[in-house]
């Protein structure tokens, strides 16, 4: 028998909907020309400012609560989910997101607007900082083993993870913008 013992689980889903970009598209080109951005985790590129509402009640159910939920009730829960916050993350040619994390919150995601060819994966870091020189993870191919796991993505790509998981983005390698909306729930 084997037993997994501090277990990381990440939730990736696929939401296509035109329409839902769009509006993303729309509210970084406002956020651009009012220059409200922050300098948290990325280096270089544009992080809007942090909102805590979005105003409109479709996108931020289809988003944000719904694959939530799913995510959750993989573990046997049923909690009320709300939206903490969100902002828009744009990295253009060689901008980068330093390795963090999300303490504050319980559940955090990423939504993937535009994802340009070799733009950057997201990168999950093992907490566990021995892995980092273990042996191991050249003799097994099991994530249990890895020091750090890379996710490629994709547009319409929608990944949940819990917020204490340390994570970062590799440089966009492209001559275009890579986009995405970052966001934490909490659990009542």
């Amino acid at each position: 028998m084997i037993i997994d013992i501090f277990k990381t689980s990440i939730f990736k889903t696929f939401i296509k909907n035109e329409e839902y970009i769009n509006y993303f598209i729309n509210f970084l080109q406002i956020e651009k020309k009012l220059n409200q951005k922050n300098t948290i985790s990325n280096i270089g590129g544009f992080q809007s400012k942090s909102f805590n509402i979005l105003n409109n009640n479709k996108i931020a159910e289809d988003i944000f609560i719904k694959p939530a939920t799913e995510y959750i009730k993989q573990f046997n829960k049923n909690y009320k989910i709300e939206l903490s916050n969100f902002w828009i993350n744009c990295n253009n040619k060689n901008d980068y997101n330093l390795l963090h994390n999300h303490q504050e919150s319980n559940i955090s995601g990423v939504y993937y607007i535009k994802v340009p060819e070799n733009s950057g994966r997201i990168v999950f870091q093992n907490g566990d900082l021995t892995k980092m020189n273990s042996k191991n993870q050249f003799y097994f191919d099991d994530a249990n083993f890895y020091s750090r796991y890379f996710i490629p993505v994709y547009q319409y790509d929608l990944i949940l993870f819990s917020s204490e998981t340390l994570h970062y983005v590799e440089p966009n390698r492209s001559n275009e913008e890579r986009i995405s909306v970052a966001f934490n729930l909490i659990l009542k």
